[in-house]
Parts: C-alpha cells; sequence; structure tokens
C-alpha cells in the first residue's frame, strides 16, 4: 500500500508539474507574440508617417530588423527590402479596415508576422518580422527544462516519501484489538467500524466455541464415567460368580446356572463395548462403508424377521406396511439404526402390544415411521432420549437391559445419511419415531 501510495504521488507530481511547464511556456510565448505584434504596429505607424512626409526614397537606408514592402492598389510589388512580398490576405485587410495582420508559418521552427496599413495614395504599407514557433521555443528552453526536471523529480520524490509515511503511519499504528481507540483520519471511520465488528464476531465465536470445547468435554467426562460405570456393573458381576465358583461355593449342579449368569454378562459386555465402538466410528465419521441403492422396506421386513422371537416372549404383533422405496446409503448402518428403534419399540412395549412400521415415498424423500403401544416417554425426557445412556425409565430398563446407546446411534446414523429424527410420544400410550431420508 505504501509503494502504490508513494509511486502515485510521484507521478502525479511529476505530470502537473510537466503541464505547468507547458502552459507557462505557452502563456509566455502568447505574450511574446503579442510584443512584437505591438511592436511591429508601432514601427508600421513610424514608418507609415515617414513615408507620407518625406516618401518613400529614405526606406532603403532605414536600419531596422524588420523587411518593408510597398504594393499598389492592384497589388503589384512597387518597394522591396530585404525580399519581403505582400501577401493578398494583407493588402485585402488594409483596403477594407486601413489596418491589417497575419501570421504564417515559414518552417518548423520559424513564423512571420506580418503588419499592413493603407496610404493616401491608395498603396499598401506592409511590415514583417520572424519569430520562433512554440515548438522551437520549448527546443531552445530544452536545456532550462531538463534542470527543472531533474529538480522536481527529486523534490517529488522526497515528497512522495514523507507523504506516503505520513499517510500510513495512523494505519501501521492502528491497534487491531481495540482500533476505535486510535486516532485516525474521519475517512477510515467506517474501516473501523467493520474491524470492530469483526472483533466483535470472532469473539462471540470464540465464546461459542469455549462453550461447545465445554460441553463436549462435560459429555466427555459423563461418557467415560457412564462406561465405566456400565462395565463395573457385569465386571463386578463376572468376578463374583467367578469367586464363588472357584472356592467352591457351589454345588456341582449349580455351576451351569453361574456359567450362564458369567455369559450373559460377558455378552452384555461385548454388546456394550460393540455399541461404543460404533458410536465413537459415527463421531468421527471414521467408519469404511459402501454407500448404495438400499431398499428401506425388504431391510425393514428382515429386522422384523430377526426379532420375531423376542417380539413372541412379549406377545407383541409387529407389521410392516408401505412401499418399496430406495434410498442411498451404507446397509450396515441403516440395519442398526432400523434395528434400534424396532429393537426399542418391543422392549419398552406393554404385554400383547403392537409395533407398526411404515416405509411411505414422500415429495422430500422416504419417511421411516415405527410406531408402537408402550410404555412411552415423559415430555421432560424426550430431548434427552438421544443423548448417551440416557434412560427414561431406568428401573424398567435394567429389567429389558441394553446399553443405553441404541438411540444415539440412531441420531449419529441419521445425521451421518442426513436425515431427520422425530420423536412424538405419551406416557401409557406408545411412541412414533420418525426418519426421512
Amino acid at each position: 500500500m505504501k509503494k502504490r501510495i508513494f509511486t502515485g504521488t510521484f507521478f502525479t507530481c511529476i505530470c502537473v508539474i510537466l503541464v505547468c511547464i507547458i502552459l507557462i511556456s505557452g502563456f509566455f510565448y502568447r505574450y511574446y507574440s503579442s510584443q512584437i505584434a505591438s511592436s511591429l504596429k508601432t514601427n508600421l505607424n513610424y514608418i507609415e508617417h515617414m513615408v507620407e512626409e518625406h516618401g518613400t526614397e529614405h526606406l532603403a537606408l532605414l536600419d531596422t530588423p524588420q523587411s518593408i514592402c510597398i504594393a499598389d492598389s492592384e497589388g503589384n510589388v512597387i518597394l522591396s527590402t530585404k525580399g519581403a512580398v505582400a501577401n493578398d490576405e494583407l493588402c485585402l485587410e488594409a483596403k477594407t479596415s486601413d489596418f491589417g495582420i497575419s501570421s504564417e508559418h515559414l518552417s518548423i521552427s520559424k513564423k512571420q508576422i506580418g503588419v499592413s496599413a493603407l496610404l493616401s495614395d491608395g498603396s499598401v504599407l506592409c511590415v514583417f518580422s520572424t519569430q520562433h514557433t512554440f515548438i522551437s521555443l520549448l527546443g531552445a528552453m530544452y536545456g532550462y527544462i531538463i534542470i527543472i526536471l531533474a529538480v522536481a523529480v527529486l523534490l517529488s520524490l522526497l515528497l512522495a516519501r514523507k507523504l506516503s509515511t505520513k499517510i500510513l503511519k495512523p494505519v501501521y499504528e492502528l491497534n487491531l484489538t481495540a482500533p476505535d481507540k486510535t486516532k485516525v483520519y474521519p475517512e477510515l471511520s467506517p474501516f473501523i467500524d467493520k474491524i470492530n465488528e469483526q472483533n466483535e464476531e470472532i469473539r462471540r465465536q470464540i465464546q461459542i466455541k469455549e462453550a461447545e470445547h465445554e460441553e463436549q468435554d462435560k459429555m466427555r467426562r459423563e461418557f467415560t464415567a457412564n462406561v465405566s460405570h456400565e462395565l463395573k456393573t457385569p465386571l463386578t458381576s463376572i468376578s463374583g460368580y467367578a469367586e464363588i465358583i472357584r472356592d467352591g461355593l457351589v454345588q456341582t449342579q449349580d455351576i451351569p446356572t453361574f456359567a450362564g449368569r458369567i455369559y450373559d454378562e460377558s455378552k452384555r459386555m461385548i454388546n456394550l463395548v460393540g455399541d461404543i465402538i460404533k458410536l465413537s466410528q459415527l463421531d468421527e465419521k471414521d467408519i469404511s462403508v459402501k454407500m448404495e441403492r438400499i431398499d428401506l422396506y425388504a431391510c425393514c421386513e428382515a429386522v422384523l424377521n430377526n426379532l420375531q422371537t423376542q417380539a413372541k416372549k412379549k406377545n407383541v404383533t409387529m407389521s410392516l406396511t408401505g412401499d418399496h422405496a430406495e434410498i442411498t446409503g451404507a446397509e450396515v448402518i441403516i440395519d442398526e439404526i432400523v434395528y434400534n428403534i424396532c429393537d426399542n419399540a418391543v422392549k419398552y412395549n406393554k404385554e400383547g402390544g403392537q409395533v407398526s412400521v411404515t416405509v411411505r415415498q414422500c415429495i422430500d424423500g422416504v419417511e421411516l415411521t415405527v410406531t408402537d403401544t408402550g410404555i412411552g416417554i415423559a415430555k421432560e425426557d424426550l430431548e434427552h432420549i438421544f443423548e448417551r445412556f440416557y434412560r427414561a425409565d431406568k428401573s424398567h430398563s435394567k429389567e429389558v437391559g441394553g446399553t443405553g446407546l441404541g438411540l444415539s446411534i440412531v441420531k449419529h446414523g441419521a445425521m451421518f445419511h442426513n436425515a431427520y429424527v422425530t420423536v412424538d410420544s405419551e406416557p401409557d400410550k406408545g411412541t412414533t419415531i420418525r426418519i426421512l431420508f
């Protein structure tokens, strides 16, 4: 920026000086030309008076730098000094207005000025003088112009350097953190206001990021605590059962029972670790999957078939209706989403309840709807059900089992596919979950 201001100021100064030199030279040249014309007119009056009084005999002996010519009324030259020849324009002006003046270029460097007057005998007296043209005047002043330009260049360099430094000094001293506290030009006020706005926006974004970071830290701490708690329970059971068997406190016929409990708790830990890994991969989007066209209706049909045994234990009826609509997604994640929603619908349903699954092609995409007639979710719990390890009915959740990560996987799986999840529920009436792909 400093370089641009310096260059602009320097060349502006040079251009202004050149224009001033040309204009001043033009004014002086015009003044010089008017003075020559005035001198010629004075000499013309003097010579005219001398010719009228004493005749033309003394003109040849007259010592003057101008050339003189007398022409008769027909334009024929009567007398001429230094080869002067009267032109028709001068003669005509003298005859019509008693005085004439004209100028013509003899060459690129010289021009001739002539004045004329009508004598009493009808003849025309003409006086001529030569002068330099404007171009030759500039050529004659060439040396002086070079000296003037050299001085002008030096002064312009110093002035441009000093001016650019002075102009930019407030900008260089500007405090970007608090620009309104720095004294600057009034013209920079919009710039200062913009910096203030950007600073405010940056501070706001930093506060938002800090809040998000704190929230993430809180969620990470809670997640770690929940994972520790969820793992500690089965590990404690496994350790207790193993210790009883090791110390021989279990009768032979009861060993299979305790071994079965150890197996169940181990399976619970495996499921928990598996869900944690899936959730972590979805969080970091660090999961290698193939995106393909999936028949969502067929996917739901396969999931319901897998849940038939679990549903029969609670006498829950499951139904599937709708369209064979296709979506683009990762089959393993879509299966996990559908399975977790339907699994919850069965687990938290009432004895003899119903689960209705609908796949529908909409204008905005493909909608999956899962409705159950289960225990429902309280209004104050709805906004938390997608949080990790959150259980709306903690006592009932322990009875039905589960890791508490199912709906978190549903949420992150939907986000992975840019899908929208909505939940409607009323206690003791049931829950409806909709996903728009």
